[in-house]
């Protein structure tokens, strides 16, 4: 047993003397700088959409090289960028990088290389290159093809900023369309000739199997006149704008909606700041009529309160009440929105229908803004106690969103960094409930009229009825 471990002993020393003889040691070099010893783009001017072919040659005479990072930049925006692995002490590089023609690229601008070489021990050698300009594709014109109806020849109103318009087209409130620099003798689109179409979410160059650009404005009563801004990629539709609605008949100005299996009469209705509704077909304005975007002028007469805008109008035929809400587009700071439980329209029958969902206008509420970074929503409002916890956690449950619909935390109010008044409510803290506010252990039934003052971080619930 002793000369086993003897042996064993004798074994692991030579190896280890092995391993020590043979590991390898740091080679180290004295300083030196790579050197860009070419550094060559074969075109002077290429047009956008265009290829630019790159020489370059490195080396370092001391130290071994690593990598060549080479950016290409227009604009001061990165069109290209790559690491390129050198090895010994020269090397060459040939690539070719397409230049593409996309927003924001100024006629007869550098095309500026920028290379930096850099060697084993980190030394790095930096130069760019300028010796091409990119010139925009011509343009004999532009020319509006929508995909149904007249083609529009475009003026070009601003030759420095590019800037295109025309006007007395005579479309809906959307239209899909190209944007052509060459017609053939239907003035219909020549795809010999850069062709604008729908790229992704914007505008771009594409070809014959390219999407149209869909423009649309709900508050015009028609596209009439259309700007495209040539540099930017942008289009703007224009026409007459719509008159804020002074009467509103719910039973011929609303059609027939099924909403989440529930039967209503919806639209989209322009209301005006300030402007007053004649109503028909309801009976009783004050219990019909949301009151945060609603003040009663007489029986059959309300001014609203909202911004000027394009609003949906639900009538609930069920409920008798028309619910009135910014659209579905639009988002914190113009609009807040909550949902929960224990909440309802602020009317006779009063009931708590809301729920954790957004299908319906009776699971959710928008909130008015008053004036900046002020909110203001009225709900009925019915708590039970639920028991169970020392808290005392009530039905009535419900939180701000930044949009109508889900999103991330960071798009939640949380009300425990608000002042919540009065008691019983106040902001969750449990796991899972974090910024709700809720009802507390208190049974009770009102209706409340909620403001939230982003400035000061309170939110008050006042009880009216």
């Amino acid at each position: 047993m002793k000369n086993s471990v003897l042996i064993i002993l004798a074994v692991l020393a030579a190896m280890l003397t092995t391993c020590k003889k043979d590991a390898p040691y740091l080679v180290t070099y004295p300083k030196s700088l790579p050197v860009i010893d070419t550094a060559l783009v074969a075109q002077s001017t290429i047009t956008y959409g265009d290829t630019i072919s790159l020489k370059v040659s490195v080396s370092d005479k001391v130290t071994p090289l690593s990598t060549l990072e080479i950016q290409v930049v227009v604009n001061n925006d990165v069109v290209v960028s790559e690491s390129i692995r050198t090895k010994g002490n020269q090397s060459t590089i040939v690539r070719k990088y397409g230049v593409p023609f996309v927003a924001n690229r100024p006629d007869n601008a550098d095309v500026k290389i920028y290379l930096s070489s850099i060697n084993v021990d980190g030394w790095i050698r930096d130069t760019i290159l300028t010796t091409c300009k990119a010139r925009r594709p011509v343009m004999s014109g532009v020319w509006l093809v929508p995909t149904s109806g007249l083609t529009y020849k475009m003026d070009l109103t601003d030759s420095i900023n590019l800037i295109y318009f025309v006007k007395g087209m005579n479309f809906g409130t959307t239209v899909a369309f190209r944007l052509a620099t060459k017609v053939d003798k239907f003035k219909r689109v020549d795809w010999n000739a850069p062709v604008f179409g729908k790229v992704g979410d914007g505008i771009g160059l594409i070809n014959q199997s390219g999407d149209p650009i869909i423009s649309t404005d709900a508050t015009l009563t028609g596209i009439s006149e259309m700007t495209f801004d040539a540099l930017q990629f942008t289009v703007t539709p224009g026409g007459k704008l719509l008159e804020p609605v002074k009467t509103l008949d719910i039973n011929t100005d609303l059609t027939n909606q099924l909403v989440d299996t529930l039967p209503m009469l919806g639209g989209n209705v322009y209301f005006g700041e300030g402007v007053e509704v004649t109503f028909t077909g309801l009976t009783n304005l004050a219990n019909q009529l949301p009151p945060d975007y609603f003040e009663i002028t007489s029986p059959n007469t309300a001014k609203f309160l909202g911004k000027t805008a394009l609003y949906k109008a639900y009538y609930y035929k069920n409920g008798a009440y028309l619910y009135v809400q910014p659209q579905a587009t639009v988002i914190y700071p113009d609009a807040l929105w909550i949902t929960g439980t224990g909440f309802g329209r602020p009317s006779t029958p009063y009931k708590a229908l809301s729920t954790w969902n957004w299908n319906s206008p009776l699971e959710y509420a928008p909130c008015r803004l008053v004036s900046p970074g002020v909110y203001q929503v009225t709900i009925f409002g019915s708590n039970e106690d639920k028991g169970g916890t020392s808290a005392g956690f009530g039905t009535l449950d419900f939180k701000f969103f930044y949009k109508q619909g889900w999103w991330d935390a960071a798009h939640e109010v949380d009300a425990n960094n608000y002042t919540v008044t009065p008691a019983p409510f106040f902001g969750r803290t449990d796991v899972g409930n974090v910024g709700n506010i809720n009802g507390g252990g208190t049974t009770f039934q009102g209706v409340y009229r909620i403001t939230v003052d982003m400035n000061a971080k309170t939110i008050n619930l006042e009880k009216i009825n």
